[in-house]
């Protein structure tokens, strides 16, 4: 392996920029597992609102394979303008309160991953971090009318105790977000995991109802009050044309009466998984159709963003994206 320290550039050796002994991390990649956005919300909304400094930055043209995640650019009528390539950093930052921590988030990288994952945990252990919280989002056949479910993992019993809506055995395919989990592990970080549970027909376009319940796990596992009210009115929002459009549809209301049940049967204790029903599952198909009138009013409201998780982890935009 190459030598891990050579993938990062330091921000932090200056008088007064060295970052303090003994913070929490936060840990959230788009790219894998990442219904609803959940990664891209809560990293942008982090950085919109509080403040912070970059206090390392990962060389991500060794990391990205840029012609499968293509960063976006904007044609303005005759010239290009706002490229926003991906960027990939470790950034000190302040909650509402001023108690200091430590963010990483950005594209989950294509490459080098035993590289990356040394390079990450050097800094953390030199710098002494007391934990790691890791957020991701995975989207289950769950319906939008019942509050957000999580599945938790990791070594802090304190952090993850009671809380898991969902626990299941299975073999999975991992991402990077689960390879750190387990390596700082096995380094003796202490660590809490939550991936929090998004309706499948909706896990594709932005999802701020996840992003709100993924901040306010973080905010509880490292005792941080991190800013949740932007989100919550962009969840209102779209909660109400949620039902706006099932009302419309006797269908997509059969649809979600199925899921509901299927929920709340499962929701009563781990014997089964809410993957399973005593009938048939409802195609969600039918459901996604129904609101992409709805996703598609949203976008054209906005400036063009990618439709796919895969292209979804640019970098700061020059200019501001209206979109949640």
């Amino acid at each position: 392996m190459q030598d891990p320290t050579q993938l990062y550039t330091r921000h932090d050796a200056a008088p007064g920029d060295a970052v303090p002994d003994g913070l929490g991390v936060l840990v959230t990649l788009t790219g894998h597992l990442d219904a609803g956005h959940v990664g891209r919300q809560v990293g942008a909304g982090l950085r919109e609102r509080l403040a912070h400094r970059t206090v390392a930055r990962f060389d991500v043209d060794q990391l990205h394979d840029y012609r499968a995640r293509r960063p976006r650019i904007r044609f303005d009528r005759e010239r290009y303008t706002d490229l926003r390539m991906p960027a990939l950093d470790v950034e000190l930052m302040e909650d509402l309160l001023g108690h200091p921590f430590l963010l990483v988030a950005g594209p989950e990288p294509d490459m080098q991953w035993g590289r990356f994952t040394a390079a990450l945990l050097g800094l953390l252990q030199e710098w002494e971090a007391s934990s790691v919280t890791f957020l991701d989002a995975a989207p289950l056949p769950v319906p939008h009318t019942r509050r957000i479910g999580v599945t938790t993992h990791g070594s802090r019993a304190d952090a993850l105790e009671g809380l898991s809506t969902w626990s299941p055995e299975a073999d999975v395919v991992a991402g990077l977000v689960q390879v750190l989990e387990l390596r700082a592990e096995e380094a003796g970080l202490p660590t809490a995991g939550y991936t929090v549970h998004v309706p499948h027909y909706v896990a594709e376009a932005g999802y701020p109802q996840a992003a709100v319940a993924a901040l306010e796990y973080a905010g509880a596992s490292l005792d941080l009050m991190l800013p949740t009210d932007e989100l919550r009115d962009a969840a209102r929002e779209i909660e109400a044309e949620l039902e706006r459009q099932v009302a419309g549809s006797p269908e997509v209301q059969t649809m979600i009466t199925g899921l509901e049940k299927n929920y709340d049967q499962n929701s009563e204790g781990q014997e089964r998984s809410l993957l399973e029903s005593h009938g048939e599952l409802p195609d969600g198909d039918e459901l996604a159709s129904a609101v992409e009138a709805y996703l598609a009013e949203r976008d054209d409201t906005a400036q063009p963003r990618p439709t796919t998780p895969a292209q979804d982890d640019e970098g700061p935009a020059p200019s501001p994206d209206p979109q949640v």
